[in-house]
């Protein structure tokens, strides 16, 4: 690789790493909008979103401009690459990078498109069949590591061309799955609108399930039911949006219609023919969601057979056969149906799967017992959950009401390990099953998701830094030895000296707030601080004035442009640590609302397990009774009568003969006087 490749490449990934790191990623702090749309039985309350950071307007997202300038910088000082781009050529670099991206080295792959989209080799190609995939690859790596803003920039291109062009086609749909995904889907929809009338129907499609989602989204129930309604059969989204249409209908306590949309994904007989091959594997998720939503409906409607019928529907391979199981043992109690009740609790527990209902089931279990006066069995069975879910409830109690303590176990939880403090003076059982249950929590899963890929960004960041200080250091003196790798945020007197100015900024701030508030003692720290960081500011200031003390080559183009993306990244990376922190503090709220919420679940249920033990008391007093008042009138209890039956104690290998009308009355003793 000769050295002009190696300083472009640098620029390139430095682009990369700026347009693909923290910025984009506030724009996941709000909550994720899953593109597989089940419905929860309670709205769980949405935390704060962190704020946006916000960009100059004169800024582009795709930072095309500044990678211009370096190419011209480069080639100004014979750096740049000046072999011709060819076709031959560019399909062999694409083929390079597909491979990167295959491989999981998408960092490398992203720098490597940077290089040769932003060329101005590029240029006679862009338009050519190989040039439109490359912008493709690289809007679309772009948007998978989470840089929306850039993403939309090079998939805006694309919409230029033929809507029946293949690439026309794979932009407009990675753009509805970056829509989806993001959680903010209303960013996408200009963009969206752009899109031809004229494009195929599955394009189409596409564009307004992502209109109904944001109708939805936003309250507007009608739009979105309008939007959802023009998504047509040939689209991939076609099951997802009739069944979203159906839940908005049942919303509207319009359940005829609801049971309508939800038969044409769940029925085979009603769902178009080729719904399956558009919708590819997504397409039977949804449809058993259909047919949970099939079975409610008709449980609402007390049509237990009906509903029993639906969920019996749902597959043996299904990751929501547990639901059906349970929701059609709970339609079996309620129709009295004991006996069918008892038949699905027993099938789900042979699954031997977990499931969010096990502890639901366990208290139907239970009462199941209880109603076929099964009461010992019934209280066993009760006791044994008092016995494991007291504890559960009261650690997590004493969690939500730590903050330092819920903060340690959110770490715990989110990084695999599980500190002392979490452990001592508790149940370790209690916080593994904590833990768990944290992490099966959709709203804790995204979060924590969002805060390691930040972390991710946030060493990707500081390794750009490393090489742009080595570029700038090999400018100024090529024939020296590159040095060890430092922490690119200690390195040199001028990244000081502007972090010094950035905790200026913020001690006047927090000076303002203490002398509107009165308080003195903070004020006094404060103004003590300042004055301090304000004499280190000015030694800066004194050592960049020293010749020879900034950085080398800082005159030449070249080195101004390095500088300038030195001094962005150093910002980027200070704004990103400022969205750590608050993605940290979400992630502790979400933590703590799980628990809130596990400890109103876990109330509920032990009040009816301990209601249920009263139950089995009385049951067992009134069984008692009954035995006494049959043994009073000469009849014997059943349990009697089946104790003297012989063939009840035979083996599967023993063989029982009947009584064939002979008898001796020696042959026992007490059988005299039998006849």
């Amino acid at each position: 690789m000769t050295r002009g490749r190696r300083v472009g490449k640098l620029g390139a990934a430095l682009l990369a790493v700026t347009t693909a790191g923290p910025p984009a990623l506030a724009q996941e702090a709000a909550a994720s909008a899953a593109e597989e749309p089940p419905r929860a039985a309670a709205e769980e309350p949405t935390p704060p979103a962190v704020r946006e950071p916000t960009r100059p307007a004169a800024e582009e997202p795709t930072r095309s401009s500044a990678m211009r300038a370096l190419e011209q910088a480069l080639a100004r000082r014979k750096l740049a690459a000046r072999e011709p781009l060819s076709s031959e050529r560019l399909r062999r670099e694409l083929s390079t990078i597909e491979a990167k991206l295959d491989s999981g080295r998408r960092d490398e792959a992203i720098g490597d498109l940077v290089y040769l989209v932003e060329s101005p080799r590029f240029d006679p190609f862009a338009k050519s069949a190989e040039g439109r995939a490359a912008i493709f690859l690289l809007g679309d790596a772009l948007g998978r590591a989470g840089a929306y803003e850039a993403a939309r920039g090079y998939l805006g291109r694309l919409l230029a061309g033929d809507p029946a062009d293949v690439t026309y086609r794979r932009a407009v749909a990675t753009l509805a799955d970056l829509a989806l995904s993001s959680g903010r889907p209303e960013d996408f929809v200009p963009l969206l609108d752009k899109v031809s009338p004229s494009a195929p129907a599955d394009v189409q499609g596409d564009v307004s399930y992502v209109r109904g989602r944001v109708a939805e989204l936003r309250g507007e129930r009608d739009r979105a039911l309008a939007a959802y309604s023009r998504v047509g059969e040939s689209s991939r989204f076609w099951a997802q949006a009739t069944y979203l249409a159906g839940v908005l209908e049942v919303e509207r306590k319009n359940y005829k219609r609801g049971e309508e949309l939800f038969c044409r994904v769940g029925h085979p007989r009603r769902t178009p023919r080729n719904a399956a091959l558009f919708g590819g594997s997504d397409f039977f998720r949804v449809r058993d969601l259909a047919r949970l939503g099939l079975g409610r409906i008709a449980h609402e409607q007390y049509r237990f057979d009906d509903a029993r019928y639906y969920y019996y529907l749902v597959p043996r391979d299904s990751d929501y056969l547990p639901e059906a199981l349970y929701e059609t043992a709970t339609t079996r109690y309620e129709a009295k149906d004991y006996d069918g009740a008892r038949e699905a609790l027993d099938e789900l527990a042979r699954l031997d799967r977990e499931h969010p209902y096990s502890d639901e089931a366990w208290i139907l279990d239970a009462y199941v017992d209880l109603a076929s006066c099964r009461f010992p069995a019934a209280d066993a069975k009760l006791k044994e959950f008092l016995k494991r879910y007291e504890p559960l409830r009261a650690a997590a109690r004493k969690l939500a009401a730590d903050d330092a303590r819920l903060g340690r176990f959110v770490e715990a939880a989110r990084t695999g390990g599980a500190p002392d403090e979490a452990r001592r003076g508790s149940n370790e059982q209690a916080e593994s099953s904590l833990r768990a249950l944290l992490r099966a929590d959709p709203g804790y899963v995204d979060a924590s998701r969002r805060l390691s890929l930040l972390d991710h960004q946030l060493s990707g960041l500081r390794g750009a830094m490393r090489e742009l200080d080595e570029a700038r250091t090999r400018l100024a003196n090529p024939s020296a030895a590159p040095a060890a790798s430092k922490d690119p945020l200690d390195e040199s007197p001028r990244r000081r000296l502007e972090r010094a100015k950035v905790q200026l900024a913020e001690i006047e701030r927090l000076l303002r707030d203490a002398a509107r508030s009165g308080n003195q003692a903070a004020r006094a720290a404060l103004q003590k601080e300042l004055e301090a960081l304000k004499l280190r500011a000015a030694a800066l200031e004194r050592a960049l004035a020293v010749p020879g003390a900034g950085a080398a080559g800082s005159d030449d183009e070249l080195g101004r442009l390095i500088e300038q993306d030195r001094a962005r990244a150093t910002a980027l990376h200070a704004e990103a640590e400022r969205l750590r922190r608050a993605l940290a503090a979400e992630n502790v709220e979400r933590a703590k609302d799980v628990l809130r919420r596990l400890d109103k679940r876990l109330t509920r249920l032990l009040n009816r397990a301990r209601l249920g033990r009263i139950e089995t008391v009385l049951g067992k007093k009134k069984a008692l009774e009954l035995e006494v008042e049959a043994l009073s009138q000469g009849l014997l209890p059943h349990t009697i009568v089946d104790s003297l039956r012989t063939e009840r104690y035979l083996r599967d290998d023993e063989e029982y003969w009947p009584f064939d009308g002979e008898d001796w009355a020696d042959e026992y003793v007490g059988g005299e006087g039998l006849r």
